[in-house]
Parts: C-alpha cells; structure tokens; sequence
C-alpha cells in the first residue's frame, strides 16, 4: 500500500508540475495522511510542495505551507471524529481542493474539486483494497 501511495504520488507530482491543474499531489497526500496517520507525512508534503513549487514555476513554499497546514488539520480532526471513511475522504478532498485551487488562482474551481474528489475516493479505495489483501495475505501466511 505504502509504495503503491507513494508511486502515486510521485507521478501526481509530474502530472500536476507540467500537464494538469488538478489537485492531484494534494488528494494524495490526504489519503497518505488518512490510511498512514504518521508524521512521516509531513515531511513528506514538505518535500513535494517544494517540488511542485519548482516545477509549477510559483514562489518555492506556499505549496508546501498550505500541504502542512491542511494536514494537520486533518490529523487534528480524527481525535474527534473518525476521518477513516468515505464520507470523510471525499468531504476533506473536496474543502481542500477548493480552497488550493482558490488560494493559487485557477478556474472553474468547482468542477475541478468535484473531480479531484472522486479521485480521492478513487485512490482511498483501492489503497484499502490493497490494504486489506496484504493483512489477509500476512494472516494466511502466519497460520501455515
């Protein structure tokens, strides 16, 4: 799941640098923020906001402040409520991609949240599916 994620990101990055203006690199790391709920992260959306600064031609760090900041948002979040399901994952996704989108200047920001969205539940889904296969492939393996 992890290098799935991670792969993931890693080509949102390219994608969102050159070709689109979806959100991409921040629907992946809200669902690396959910499923993982570790600090590692952080540094993780420090390094990729720089990256996308760099390659998106901006100012190098607002990217990455707004990456921080709505991750710890959202890890604040799941000491009151739980942030692991669907509801959650597409609600934060589409708040937070509104508010990128609207903080570094793009059009239709509505349209482009919607979809970026439903790739968020996209990628939340099958990293569970994967997720879940690999516990159930470790159990398996535990019991021979």
């Amino acid at each position: 799941m992890l290098f799935f994620l991670l792969f993931l990101l890693f080509i949102s990055l390219f994608l969102e640098g050159t070709v689109t203006a979806l959100p991409l690199v921040f629907v992946c790391l809200l669902c690396l923020t959910i499923l993982m709920r570790n600090p590692f992260v952080f540094s993780l959306a420090f390094l990729t906001g720089v990256l996308l600064d760099a390659f998106a031609l901006r100012p190098i760090g607002g990217t990455s402040i707004f990456f921080l900041v709505s991750i710890l948002l959202v890890l604040l979040y799941q000491r009151k409520y739980e942030i692991n399901t669907y509801p959650f994952v597409f609600i934060a996704s589409f708040i937070g991609s509104i508010v990128y989108l609207i903080v570094f200047g793009y059009q239709a920001v509505i349209v482009q949240a919607g979809i970026s969205s439903v790739f968020s539940v996209l990628i939340y889904s099958v990293s569970r599916m994967t997720s879940r296969q690999t516990q159930n492939a470790n159990l398996q393996f535990k019991a021979l």
